[in-house]
């Protein structure tokens, strides 16, 4: 007697056929990613060509309030 699993597959089943299977079931979400990662790429790319500024900001520098300018002086009336 051949031992078979729940989905009705005996054990004997080639492996390059369960190989084959489960490539099946993920190559959609690789094609996904590839064409997000070219979309990424493109646009880098489409980037460095127009030259973009790179702007460096100083984390300290953000969380300081703004610094007032003028003095501010109350005298008398």
């Amino acid at each position: 007697m051949r031992y078979r699993s729940r989905r009705g597959q005996s054990v004997s089943e080639p492996l390059w056929r369960r190989i084959d299977r489960a490539a099946r079931e993920v190559n959609p979400f690789l094609m996904v990613l590839a064409i997000g990662l070219i979309i990424l790429n493109l646009s880098c790319l489409a980037g460095l060509l127009i030259k973009l500024p790179i702007t460096r900001v100083d984390a300290a520098a953000c969380a300081l309030p703004p610094q007032v300018t003028e003095n501010v002086t109350v005298g008398n009336m």
